[in-house]
């Protein structure tokens, strides 16, 4: 993505975050931890007008849909695949809301704003690791359900709470 344009609500352009999260991940020293029973994750810093996320994936772990924080102070995020393969799914909006589906391979790096409703999972045979570049800094979460009737709220996740 070269767009340079600054995200709705955010304190990075585009560009920038995208930098940031492929200069962090190649440049990582930290060792992430696998558990069982689910995805791993730790805050590993945070700078001016962002922070970033270490995540370990265990084949068949992933997110639900969700949002980076929704109405009141929302994220815009940068994904950058460490090792492994990850699968990301995007909400596309509509009448009958879909999924678009991308894998992202090591080296990948994907953008979302702070409205896209999107989901990521370990659909691969080999552990995964990903680091996670939020601007601002990541709040809350909102998980969503999808079915034949739409896309539907289902709860708040909230930083240092529930993950």
């Amino acid at each position: 993505m070269s767009s340079s344009l600054l995200l709705p609500s955010a304190s990075l352009t585009t560009e920038r975050l995208e930098a940031l999260a492929a200069f962090y991940a190649a440049n990582l020293t930290l060792h992430p931890r696998f558990t069982k029973g689910s995805r791993w994750a730790r805050r590993v810093l945070a700078g001016p007008g962002h922070e970033a996320w270490l995540l370990a994936w265990l084949p068949g772990q992933g997110t639900d849909l969700h949002d980076h924080g929704g109405a009141g102070r929302p994220s815009a995020a940068a994904v950058a695949v460490v090792s492994g393969e990850l699968t990301e799914f995007i909400v596309q909006p509509g009448d009958f809301p879909g999924l678009r589906r991308r894998r992202l391979a090591a080296g990948d790096v994907s953008v979302v704003d702070d409205r896209t409703v999107h989901g990521m999972r370990n659909r691969s045979e080999a552990p995964a690791v990903s680091l996670h570049v939020y601007s601002p800094g990541l709040e809350a979460m909102r998980t969503y359900l999808l079915d034949e009737t739409g896309l539907a709220p289902s709860k708040i996740l909230r930083a240092g709470e529930d993950w």
